[in-house]
């Protein structure tokens, strides 16, 4: 069993204004492939799934289900890494800084990780990172 999970396959996040939250990850560079308008957004990059939820009005059954029970989103996410290939990193930190992104780095970690850290519209910390 162990090493089961090999990595992330999707990510879903509570955000405040879908159309803001859908707008800045589309400038990240994943590219949209669904819209509940108001409601939920599925966006991808690579096998990697984005989902963007609504709270007040989440739109899929499970997403639902999780606010009747629990009233509202009860938990929290201190920051996500997505992944981008080492010889890419610099240039991809240029790029969505060039597209109005406030981009901090290179972070040099004493594991040889590099890393630049950006903010979503909901306040969501992530890392783009090497490794």
């Amino acid at each position: 069993m162990n090493g089961a999970i090999e990595s992330i396959s999707e990510l879903a996040l509570w955000v405040e204004d879908l159309p803001r939250a859908i707008e800045f990850y589309e400038r990240l560079g994943f590219e949209l492939e669904s819209h509940d308008e108001g409601q939920n957004a599925f966006l991808r990059s690579g096998d990697f799934l984005l989902v963007l939820f609504n709270p007040k009005n989440p739109g899929t059954q499970l997403a639902t289900e999780y606010i009747r029970q629990k009233g509202e989103p009860r938990c929290a996410v201190y920051h996500v890494a997505f992944k981008i290939a080492a010889d890419r990193l610099d240039e991809f930190a240029r790029e969505i800084g060039a597209k109005g992104i406030a981009v901090r780095g290179p972070v040099e970690f004493a594991t040889g990780r590099r890393s630049y850290f950006v903010e979503d519209p909901d306040e969501h910390l992530i890392e783009l990172t090497d490794r």
